[in-house]
């Protein structure tokens, strides 16, 4: 996945809005969405504000992976055994854990709203 999906992931998962982050980061919305779309090349200096701002370090957001998310929501791994063998830093497995969290909601309110 390349930095743009990736910081567009971590920024849903984290519920907030291009324009919030667009204020955060002291950029227009057209700019920064110019970074999820990948049409501008993103400087170093760029990727370590926009991981503090998603209180996460540069390099949590640069390994970021959807799909280790994805397994570990529909237990297609064993989580016990892969923290155990110290596979994620603790901010990770945070991360990891709260986006699962957000996600299993979405997913009661799309059951709920076909009900």
């Amino acid at each position: 996945m390349a930095i743009g999906q990736k910081i567009k992931k971590v920024r849903e998962f984290k519920n907030l809005t291009q324009e919030h982050l667009a204020e955060k980061l002291g950029m227009s919305v057209a700019g920064y969405g110019k970074i999820e779309r990948e049409d501008t090349d993103v400087p170093f200096s760029r990727l370590e504000q926009i991981a503090k701002t998603f209180d996460m370090k540069t390099e949590d957001l640069v390994g970021f992976d959807e799909q280790l998310v994805y397994n570990i929501m529909h237990n297609h791994i064993d989580t016990n055994h892969f923290y155990a063998k110290g596979g994620i830093s603790d901010k990770e497995r945070e991360l990891y854990e709260k986006t699962i969290k957000l996600l299993e909601e979405k997913v009661a309110l799309l059951e709920k709203g076909q009900k």
